[in-house]
């Protein structure tokens, strides 16, 4: 980045590196991923949410039957990884409303991946050593601070992983992109939209 290094500053502190990588044109944006594992796929998965160059990540969901496969598809995933009950053919509610509504509702669920999220740093681990175990921690806050969401963040730390074969995000960044939250309540999986409007 051509700024001058502090070797006292810790990395979760350092605001040159959490903001102004994004601003980088993408030959030197993708040279600061090139001494972690899989570089090349951590490059491109950052770099597609931070210009936008989505494709179907960020196509719009216009119906409650394609929100909730695309629940399903990420619930698969995760009991696939971490088996659980509260998982096992849950119900699945479709609620919409607004900020006060979501922020009333959510405050009583836990996200679906709340056990990949607390797991993903040890998965990182298994697959990668030491270097990705770091990796995880110098980059997860840069990451997160790209959309203040840990659902974007955690789909391209997931690159990180050996588990090419699952990937629990893919459809809770299609979700996140409709303004959808996944919960999980004591009554099963809600999908919370966020619709401003009413």
């Amino acid at each position: 980045m051509e700024k001058p290094l502090n070797v006292e500053t810790d990395p979760n502190c350092d605001l040159d590196l959490h903001f102004d990588i994004w601003d980088l044109e993408k030959e030197r944006f993708f040279k600061l991923f090139e001494k972690f594992p899989k570089s090349q796929e951590l490059a491109e998965r950052a770099y597609l949410l931070r210009w936008g160059e989505l494709g179907e990540l960020n196509n719009k969901l216009s119906s409650e039957e394609e929100l909730i496969q695309e629940a399903k598809k990420s619930i698969q995933s995760i009991n696939n990884l971490f088996p659980s009950d509260e998982l096992k053919n849950p119900k699945i509610v479709v609620k919409y409303g607004n900020d006060k509504l979501r922020l009333e509702l959510l405050s009583k669920a836990d996200s679906i991946s709340t056990e990949v999220d607390d797991e993903l740093c040890d998965l990182i681990k298994k697959a990668n050593g030491e270097k990705g175990y770091n990796a995880y921690f110098f980059l997860s806050e840069p990451m997160y601070r790209l959309s203040s969401s840990y659902t974007p963040s955690n789909w391209i730390l997931w690159t990180l992983t050996d588990r090419t074969d699952i990937d629990p995000y893919t459809p809770l960044l299609k979700l996140y992109y409709n303004d959808c939250d996944v919960a999980l309540t004591n009554d099963g999986v809600l999908i919370f939209k966020l619709n401003n409007e009413e």
